[in-house]
């Protein structure tokens, strides 16, 4: 075995989950338990962003709320999801920068960590890419699913995981602080992510 190394952003990020039940939806800011339990499926983008601005150090709003902001913000589309630079630019409200990326690397993943940027992240929900579906229709494909990644190990220089909080509808799949193994990474990775930053990137890339 070689030399294994973990890295993790200088930051706490805290944890927060997507499912509301009939106990946390009024105090998570939604007007209705039915209009939280629509929303349980699909807010995995509201848990990631709410995770990465507390990292920074922002006042965030209850999750109902950032919903409602997100959606009047243009964040969301019906049957599409969250959009990523929708999701940068609702960011910028709380003083934070962030930037979509497109077609991109593990390696180009690492080194965002490495530049201190901490990133949302589009993967197969539970990392189950390329695993077969239980109803038999196919496999897991790539993206669908948006988790923060906050470091990562590596062994002799080579990438083995990556560190990510993984919000769920279910609550047994909401895991906090999972180190992910490559391939399992890898095969649920879209290639598109969302570095953050507290400077504004067109001004730190000149």
């Amino acid at each position: 075995m070689g030399e294994k190394k973990r890295y993790r952003l200088p930051m706490e990020f805290p944890f927060y989950t997507q499912r509301m039940t009939q106990e946390t939806w009024e105090e998570e800011g939604f007007s209705s338990f039915p209009e939280a339990d629509r929303w349980t499926f699909r807010s995995c983008g509201i848990a990631s962003l709410r995770m990465i601005l507390e990292g920074f150090g922002k006042q965030v709003e209850r999750h109902g709320t950032m919903i409602a902001k997100g959606v009047a913000a243009g964040a969301y589309k019906e049957g599409v999801g969250w959009i990523h630079w929708g999701l940068a630019k609702l960011a910028e409200e709380y003083g934070i920068y962030g930037e979509a990326l497109r077609e991109k690397t593990a390696e180009d993943l690492k080194r965002e960590l490495d530049a201190g940027h901490p990133c949302m992240v589009s993967v197969a929900s539970f990392f189950q890419g390329g695993k077969p579906k239980p109803d038999g229709s196919g496999v897991y494909g790539k993206s669908g699913h948006l988790v923060p990644v906050l470091g990562y190990e590596t062994e002799d220089g080579r990438l083995t995981a990556f560190l990510v909080h993984h919000p769920s509808a279910f609550l047994e799949q909401n895991k906090p602080s999972w180190w992910v193994p490559i391939a399992d990474f890898s095969a649920s990775f879209g290639g598109n992510f969302i570095r953050f930053s507290t400077e504004n990137f067109s001004e730190e890339d000149k």
